[in-house]
């Protein structure tokens, strides 16, 4: 009888392997309109070049940015108007120095890069010792990349890859005791702050306190910079900014294409004649969310015993529960994704269906931490039970 263990992660490899070759087929079938300056790059290089000629105070402003943007994508016909710049004014920083090049250039140094961070995360990641079997590193850097989230990453230039390789790089941190150093990592991860503060919360009340200090400090640093960038006025403005363009239209931001409760909510019930009535519905789910995963959390014991599942449990609830979550930010759970994603995709149009499974995996989730936190409650009776006797 062959190896049944062996034979499926042969397959599971082969799989992913497969499904890597066909993303980078495509990923090079549209590598013309790629540098043409079609993808969500297009935003980041423009934020980029402001900032390079000193304009970081036109950051925000659409008229600026249609301007710059006419200079390297006047090719792309789909708009018609700029593509707008969502992200806080610190990581224009780092897009400064791909805008000392063309734009195609920019993009095929930014993909190399994003690439390199791909390859480093299960490399920082297994050494943690939270594999349970073996499992060649070589088939977890494809497992990596032969995502769907991750070619969607790559097709659009998004900035997922350099957020997963930061939660890597804090996960690993946390699981080696230096939680200072992992909420400074999470810190410097804050241009997606609406998925990192819930975990950052989450980690505190599941017992991790000492990560404010680093967290604090690098939160502190990159709210600095943003102020140098825009100004103080800019800075304020810049929460505004954005949730006025979920009320924008010709933008791209359709509820329904969010992979999360808002989006699943749009979906079922239809959009609002008010955006703003679904804040009073979700709020407090969210809130209860990330308040009961702290605390299994912490009944678990919050050390590295239980980090695995507390910490996917707790990415998982902060990409659901967040306000914007698209399907690269599905790059930080750093598995494939079901196949049922294809269909609710293509065929449905649907992406916010992608919220069930997350669910289910969260429930799943919460019920290891719960038994987790029975056996750590039961561990700590037992002394004073044989005391009695």
């Amino acid at each position: 009888m062959p190896d049944t263990p062996k034979l499926r992660g042969r397959l599971l490899v082969a799989a992913l392997f497969w499904m890597a070759l066909g993303n980078g087929f495509v990923l090079w079938k549209s590598r013309v309109e790629m540098g043409q300056g079609y993808g969500d790059f297009a935003n980041f290089y423009t934020a980029g070049v402001l900032v390079r000629r000193g304009l970081g105070a036109e950051l925000y402003n659409p008229t600026t940015q249609w301007t710059v943007q006419q200079e390297f994508a006047s090719e792309v016909k789909l708009r018609r108007g700029p593509m707008r710049y969502m992200r806080p004014p610190f990581e224009a920083l780092l897009f400064s120095v791909f805008a000392a090049w063309p734009y195609a250039t920019a993009m095929l140094l930014w993909t190399v890069l994003k690439l390199a961070f791909l390859s480093a995360i299960p490399f920082v990641v297994v050494p943690g010792g939270f594999w349970k079997e073996r499992f060649p590193r070589w088939a977890t850097v494809v497992l990596v990349l032969g995502t769907f989230p991750e070619f969607m990453d790559l097709l659009m230039g998004q900035d997922a890859a350099l957020l997963a390789f930061l939660f890597a790089i804090s996960f690993w941190q946390l699981a080696t005791d230096r939680d200072a150093g992992a909420g400074f990592t999470l810190g410097l991860a804050l241009f997606k702050f609406q998925l990192v503060i819930p975990v950052v919360v989450m980690l505190w009340i599941g017992g991790r306190k000492r990560i404010w200090p680093g967290f604090a400090t690098s939160a502190v640093a990159v709210i600095a910079i943003s102020a140098v960038i825009v100004g103080w006025k800019g800075l304020l403005e810049y929460p505004g900014y954005v949730l006025a363009l979920n009320q924008a239209t010709g933008i791209g931001i359709v509820p329904e294409s969010q992979i999360n409760l808002r989006g699943l909510f749009a979906l079922i019930v239809g959009r609002l004649s008010s955006p703003r009535l679904i804040y009073w519905v979700l709020a407090p789910v969210a809130l209860g969310a990330i308040v009961y995963t702290g605390l299994i959390w912490r009944k678990a014991g919050g050390r590295s015993s239980s980090l695995a599942e507390g910490f996917g449990l707790a990415t998982i609830v902060a990409l659901v529960t967040s306000y914007y979550t698209n399907d690269y930010d599905l790059l930080l759970l750093i598995v494939p994704l079901l196949a049922v994603y294809w269909f609710v995709r293509v065929g449905l149009q649907s992406e916010s269906l992608m919220t069930l499974p997350l669910l289910a995996v969260s429930v799943a989730l919460a019920r290891r931490l719960r038994c987790a936190g029975v056996r750590v409650s039961a561990e700590r009776r037992a002394p004073v039970l044989d005391g009695a006797r």
